[in-house]
């Protein structure tokens, strides 16, 4: 058995442990969205193999660009791949609330916030299991030990704490309704091409690997300020007893 799996199993236990041991802790100690962990696991697969495979190949077929091209293919190709992910990702990670029983944990900005937080916590922990087998399909790394995954162990546990944020800022969108769905929507997009910019930047030679592993973490922490900001906000709205709420998803269900 490739020993990526044995890393991909301290990555998930460790992020579980994590990132759930926040929201319980940030929540007063509610352990009612830790179910919502189970949702999100599959749809990294839809989205990486069917949505964005389906897209990517619908429109190179469309416009008559070969495949296999790399960085050889059309700038507006090679632009289209970079968007098709934040593009498929974000809409596929808030599917789950398409459930009663998860749409109705979302009645206000805090639970939106945390059922969101929960929702992209789980999307990543899918993808995770996702790229561990992925890299167990590639024959130099399958002899490896698996204690030569620790970057796989720090990135995806990084990873799944990105996708909550940005989750919990679209759910936050939807929750409030109205224009602040495009809002959330774009603000949740931009963010993620915010993320995969530095990556992007080095697949395209466009910077140097030096730079490349310092840029990584700037927008980790711009991410991490933001969750602070919410978190914040979603707190004083609750303790102001003139704040008021928008309960869109509870207006809707009651008629």
């Amino acid at each position: 058995m490739p020993q990526i799996y044995i890393m991909a199993v301290i990555t998930l236990v460790f992020s579980v442990a994590l990132w759930g041991g926040l929201t319980f802790l940030f929540t007063g100690h509610q352990k009612k969205y830790f179910w919502l962990l189970l949702l999100g696991l599959p749809l990294s697969a839809v989205a990486n193999l069917l949505l964005k495979s389906l897209a990517i190949i619908a429109v190179g077929r469309a416009a008559h660009v070969q495949p296999g091209l790399g960085l050889a293919a059309p700038i507006w190709f090679l632009a289209f791949k970079v968007l098709v992910t934040p593009l498929v990702e974000e809409p596929v990670k808030v599917l789950p609330l398409l459930l009663r029983q998860a749409r109705k944990m979302v009645t206000n900005q805090a639970s939106a916030l945390w059922a969101g937080f929960v929702l992209g916590v789980s999307f990543g922990l899918g993808e995770a299991c996702f790229i561990a087998y992925a890299v167990a399909q590639n024959d130099p790394y399958s002899s490896l030990p698996w204690y030569a995954f620790t970057g796989f162990l720090n990135e995806r546990i990084m990873a799944c704490f990105a996708h909550g944020i940005l989750t919990a800022v679209l759910v936050i969108g939807l929750q409030r309704g109205g224009r602040y769905i495009l809002y959330g929507s774009l603000t949740a997009i931009g963010l993620h091409l915010f993320l995969n910019a530095p990556t992007v930047m080095y697949q395209f030679q466009w910077i140097s690997y030096e730079l490349y592993n310092t840029s990584i973490v700037i927008p980790f922490i711009v991410l991490a300020m933001i969750f602070e900001r919410m978190r914040r906000a979603t707190r004083e709205l609750k303790d102001d007893p003139s704040g008021k709420e928008i309960v869109y998803w509870q207006r809707q269900d009651t008629g």
